[in-house]
């Protein structure tokens, strides 16, 4: 089963990486610069030329190319780079001065680029291969994805595969009914300096293996085969290596393909008539020593690769295996049963996810961090306990990672009790122990703490860990911190137990004259502030429900009960809330301008239970489908339930459309124009699986084909995965990682 062409825009860019690297090739945006790049939060800054031209390699005829470099969208030819130029020059004063004396060879060293344009190029996008195909050529890459070998219990073999910091591509030019020789090449034009090429220490392979570097961090490297019937077998030709100060200089010079001031390298090869030939291409990276500060951490890769080289020989070795399993996880998303749609934007995130990803040895132990996309901050927990979905289904070993290294290095207490920092630092800055890089002192918005919610967070990451992994161990080693999150809770809604109605009333002594705010840190108050705040409010009876479940599997009755009732409370008080109007206010305070907000991420909370019960069906999940989520229930949940049910309908149901935008997409508030695609996919989940709503009409579809323009038009295009919109155009969280929430469409299907 084929993966079919993108139907909507093809020019988006997309990450292309490894897992735990913290790597991306990123390119797909007609234009604009892309490319390689290791701990940036951005697309990189060079210009990719992946083509082909008529006639063998010193032919003269143009070079028609994927519209991967600047200006390629306007029709315009590709320019030498500026740095190149300058370059040049400084070698040339004379002739600069004195057009007498002007190079003869000039005319030859001018760009001939054209790009193909956007009705000539179909863009095959799958979960692990993204393929283009023009008249002339296919190019694809393969970012292959599973499991992350736990480095306590695997071998230095099953290390090297998994943690391999590079991914795979392949350009192929079938020339079989062809009258001419056609040469092909793939090369980057780069913006900085330390170019250099690769003639040695790529291993042996069946053909002739050879690429280029940027210093000793960042390589690609090729190998030729004769893919005729796909044999994949030993070419008659050998492909060769240029680098000029352009991609068609390169190819052309005879005598001098090579000159070391240049800023083009590139990996061509001839491809005869009557042959179809295929370029193998690895891209990878390699950074060595210490990457991060305080905490001082390498990358675990570096143990068991000895440097770039070694990484790009392994990966051309085992090309054949990363495009196996790539192929495997497209098959598996075509199988879905999910809509094109939602199979894109699963995609989509999970290439963005990756590219946030890195595994360090710190001190000697493996520490894992999911750096927060443009904004690069640690292990942003608001986002953890997000990704915790995706990360179950892969790497569970990972979460128990992220919740010890909370506890050990980023956990503190106020005057209520226990929390967890914001994040763990910034731009491989490790922030000061018991602190994170964004929270500050007598703030009432942004920047502000926000101590109740990742204490929730912490806690809820922890129970789904447990529910589905079912580590015994673990949560009994961990009780003392189980406790103490319980105790954190019940001082938060009120230091007084006969005034607590389960829900945040009380705003850490960290906030000093501010007060807490939620992840939904750059909004109105609807969703800002955190004190009686209805998605905070049902978000901390699901941790109730957590606790109880925990301190239940810890055997700890009194605990465990003391958890239930203020569960209970919390219940109660949420759904005591509903208006007549089927509404609960967003803020339960009526002075506050959040109390006529309308908004979606109440229902958020439901997601955890939902996910326990899935994980233990015949066990605990029995008692969350019979009393949790049931909403024919006499008890507090049940009556949490119909109020939620009656929310959820009439904001999805409003015939003014507060809660959706223009085009159908999802509007988390009705007061604000932001809306978080990570979010949404969280509560559009709730939705279907909690209350039948929404499941597969036409309301449904058009907010998945919205949410997919929101993707691949506008800023976001560029950005390569957003997740924060302002009217469905990316406005801020840009190149992140947090859309993966995604996966619970699949989960739900499993």
């Amino acid at each position: 089963m084929d993966v079919p062409p993108f139907s909507g825009n093809v020019s988006f860019n997309a990450h292309h990486s490894p897992m735990g690297a913290f790597f991306s090739f990123t390119c797909g945006h007609f234009g604009t610069r892309g490319g390689m790049a290791a701990q940036l939060g951005r697309p990189a800054n060079q210009d990719i030329y992946i083509g082909v031209k008529d006639g063998g390699r010193h032919s003269n005829s143009p070079l028609r190319c994927l519209p991967f470099y600047e200006g390629a969208d306007k029709g315009e030819q590709a320019q030498v780079p500026e740095v190149a130029q300058q370059a040049a020059a400084s070698y040339l004063v004379e002739q600069q001065a004195n057009p007498d004396l002007a190079d003869p060879d000039a005319d030859k060293k001018k760009p001939k680029v054209t790009a193909y344009g956007k009705a000539q190029i179909r863009r095959h996008y799958g979960w692990g291969i993204d393929r283009w195909v023009t008249p002339d050529f296919g190019f694809e890459i393969c970012t292959p994805f599973g499991p992350i070998a736990d480095p306590a219990v695997s071998s230095a073999t099953e290390m090297r595969r998994t943690l391999l910091p590079a991914v795979i591509a392949e350009l192929r030019v079938d020339n079989t009914a062809g009258k001419q020789t056609k040469t092909a090449f793939f090369a980057l034009g780069f913006h900085e300096a330390g170019v250099r090429i690769l003639d040695e220490g790529l291993g042996a392979g069946q053909s002739k293996r050879l690429g280029f570097a940027l210093r000793n961090q960042l390589g690609v490297a090729g190998q030729l085969f004769d893919t005729r019937d796909n044999a994949y077998s030993p070419p008659a030709h050998e492909p060769f290596v240029f680098m000029r100060w352009s991609p068609n200089e390169g190819l052309a010079e005879e005598h001098n393909p090579v000159h070391l001031l240049g800023s083009c390298p590139g990996i061509g090869f001839e491809v005869p008539a009557g042959k179809c030939y295929s370029l193998v291409i690895a891209l990878g990276c390699y950074l060595d020593g210490a990457v991060t500060t305080r905490l001082e951490g390498r990358y675990l890769y570096t143990r068991y690769f000895a440097g770039l080289q070694d990484v790009l020989a392994e990966a051309l070795m085992n090309g054949y295996e990363c495009w196996k399993l790539a192929n495997q996880r497209d098959q598996e998303l075509l199988a879905s049963g999910l809509s094109a749609d939602q199979q894109f934007l699963i995609a989509h995130a999970t290439r963005s996810y990756y590219g946030s990803t890195e595994l360090l040895d710190v001190g000697g132990r493996p520490y894992w961090i999911v750096n927060e996309g443009e904004y690069v901050m640690m292990n942003t927990l608001d986002l953890s306990v997000d990704q915790v979905f995706w990360e179950l289904k892969w790497n569970p070993w990972v979460v128990r990672n992220l919740l010890d290294n909370f506890v050990r290095f980023y956990s503190y207490h106020d005057q209520c009790g226990l929390s967890f920092c914001h994040d763990q630092g910034i731009h491989g800055q490790f922030s000061p122990l018991g602190h994170s890089s964004y929270e500050l002192t007598d703030l009432k918005g942004c920047f502000s703490h926000m101590t109740a919610e990742q204490l929730c967070n912490w806690t809820l990451i922890a129970a789904c860990y447990v529910a589905k992994t079912r580590d015994t161990a673990w949560l009994s080693q961990t009780k003392p911190i189980i406790d103490a999150c319980l105790g954190s809770m019940l001082n938060r809604d009120d230091a007084d137990p006969a005034k607590r109605n389960g829900i945040m009333g009380t705003d850490s002594s960290r906030c000093g004259s501010g007060q807490e705010i939620t992840t939904y840190d750059s909004l109105d108050h609807s969703l800002a502030q955190s004190r009686n705040n209805l998605y905070l409010a049902v978000k901390g009876w699901a941790t109730y429900e957590g606790l109880c479940y925990l301190e239940t599997a810890l055997g700890d009755k009194a605990r465990a009960a003391e958890a239930d009732r203020a569960c209970r409370k919390a219940a109660d008080s949420v759904a005591r809330q509903l208006g007549p109007d089927g509404v609960i206010p967003a803020v339960f305070e009526k002075d506050n301008p959040g109390y006529h907000s309308r908004i979606l991420p109440a229902i958020e909370g439901l997601v955890y239970p939902l996910y326990w019960a899935g994980c233990d069906p015949d066990g605990y999940g029995r008692y969350v489908r019979e009393q949790v989520l049931n909403e024919e229930s006499d008890s507090a949940h049940g009556r949490l339930l119909r109020a939620l049910r009656s929310h959820a309908q009439s904001l999805l149901g409003d015939p003014e459309n507060r809660n959706r935008f223009p085009d159908g997409g999802w509007k988390l508030s009705s007061t604000a124009n932001n809306s978080w695609m990570s979010k949404i996919a969280i509560a559009q989940h709730v939705v279907r699986e909690v209350f039948g709503l929404e499941k597969g009409d036409a309301r449904q579809r058009a907010a998945d084909a919205a949410h997919v323009k929101w993707q691949t038009e506008g800023f976001s295009a560029y950005w390569a995965c957003s997740d924060q919109m302002v009217k469905g155009v990316a406005w801020g969280s840009k190149y992140y990682p947090r859309i993966v929430t995604t996966i619970l469409w699949m989960e739900s299907r499993a």
